[in-house]
């Protein structure tokens, strides 16, 4: 067998900030010695794991695990109440080819998590290959450390509600409509008009006092 070269290896850290690469707080992870040695030991974002800092963090390191497999269980009741309602919709505007005007991202995903099920989700979980860029159903994966689940994302084009009024009326009813709005122009000309007067009157009384 060949032997494993220097740069392939790893060493074990724990981890003091969270980071969306490695992982979370006091989470044991493996590194290249190299990035450990270079940036997050001397930025005191990681400590080795030797038999000091294991005794030192075992506490805190119990604790995180357990809120880790606690946010795990929060994802898989998140993924039952989505799979009962079979998807997550997103309304966006859209052109007449069904082309968004504004990518969904991760981001938006994870919004639109938040505003249906009020739950938090870090958009990092969400693992899009690219933007999502046009009207229709989607799988998107999604992984928390043992959670792997897919999201079913529909997004629908937002509808123009004076658009779809407008095809819907008979000609009479758009006559009646121009005829309406026509209306309301000169009713709001004419309130100018005497605002205007009024402004005018005001000020020549001033004058003249």
């Amino acid at each position: 067998m060949p032997r494993r070269k220097a740069e392939n290896k790893v060493i074990e850290v724990i981890l003091l900030e969270w980071n969306k690469h490695l992982g979370e707080k006091f989470e044991l992870v493996n590194v290249r010695p190299a990035y450990a040695r270079n940036i997050l030991l001397p930025n005191k974002l990681a400590v080795l794991w030797d038999a000091h800092n294991k005794h030192n963090y075992a506490n805190k390191m119990k604790a995180a695990g357990e809120a880790r497999k606690k946010k795990a269980n929060n994802f898989e009741e998140l993924f039952m109440k989505i799979h009962e309602s079979e998807w997550i919709k997103i309304i966006r505007k859209a052109n007449k080819d069904n082309t968004l005007y504004a990518k969904v991202d991760e981001n938006d995903i994870a919004q639109a998590i938040n505003e249906i099920y009020g739950i938090e989700v870090e958009a990092h979980f969400i693992k899009l290959k690219k933007k999502l860029t046009a009207v229709g159903h989607y799988n998107v994966p999604f992984m928390y450390k043992e959670v792997k689940k897919e999201i079913e994302v529909n997004i629908e084009a937002e509808v123009d509600l004076k658009a779809k009024k407008e095809a819907a009326m008979t000609v009479e009813e758009k006559k009646e409509e121009v005829r309406k709005s026509k209306e309301e122009i000169k009713a709001e000309k004419e309130v100018e008009r005497k605002k205007k007067k009024e402004e005018t009157i005001k000020r020549l009384k001033e004058k003249y006092k």
